[in-house]
Order: C-alpha cells, then structure tokens, then sequence
C-alpha cells in the first residue's frame, strides 16, 4: 500500500494534485482510500479511470454530504463514495488498500 499526505493548495489545482499524487505513488488502479476528504473534490479527482475505486472517508458529517453532492454531481456514484468515519481504525481489512490519501490529519 502506498500511503499519500495531500495538501490542497486551491480547488483548481484538484485534478492536477490527483494526478500527481497517482503518478508520485506509482498506483494504477485498484481501492483508493481518501482519508478526511472533506468537499470531495479530491476524492472524485483520485478516480482515474475505470480500474480505480475510490473512499473518501471523513469524521465530520457535513463533510460526508457535500463530498456526496459533489461526486453525484459528477456521475460517479458508486464508483467513488463518501462515508463518515467513526473511531480511529479504518473499516478494511489488511492489505486491501492501495493507495491511503490522508489530508488536514486532526
């Protein structure tokens, strides 16, 4: 698993930090989990094709529903999702994540 800290400097540059995070990482598919994925922006970028499935997982409920707006929005649904986090272990099992974005660690 490659593991990715993201800090987004403006919502512009969303696609562009994606792409880099993907290219930097080396991952070409497979469960890409965002970790405090806020407006989803990020989230929905990190789906860079058909090959990847995309979490964004984030502890403050607003946040789920705005990155759910937003990834709707897009047509992704189902193929990026949004789902709060509750406690401080993630809900997969080992070695089933690709690649962990993690942006503004609490």
């Amino acid at each position: 698993m490659a593991i990715c800290l993201a800090t987004c400097a403006s919502e512009a540059a969303e696609g562009d930090l994606a792409v880099k995070i993907l290219e930097d990482t080396g991952v070409t598919g497979g469960l890409v989990v965002h970790l405090n994925c806020g407006d989803g922006k990020l989230t929905a970028a990190l789906r860079a094709g058909e090959g990847y499935l995309v979490h964004g997982l984030d502890m403050d409920p607003a946040n789920v529903v705005t990155a759910r707006k937003h990834i709707d929005s897009l047509g992704l649904s189902g193929k990026v999702s949004a789902e709060e986090l509750f406690g401080v272990t993630l809900p997969y099992a080992d070695n089933l994540v690709n690649l962990l974005v993690a942006d503004k660690l609490y």
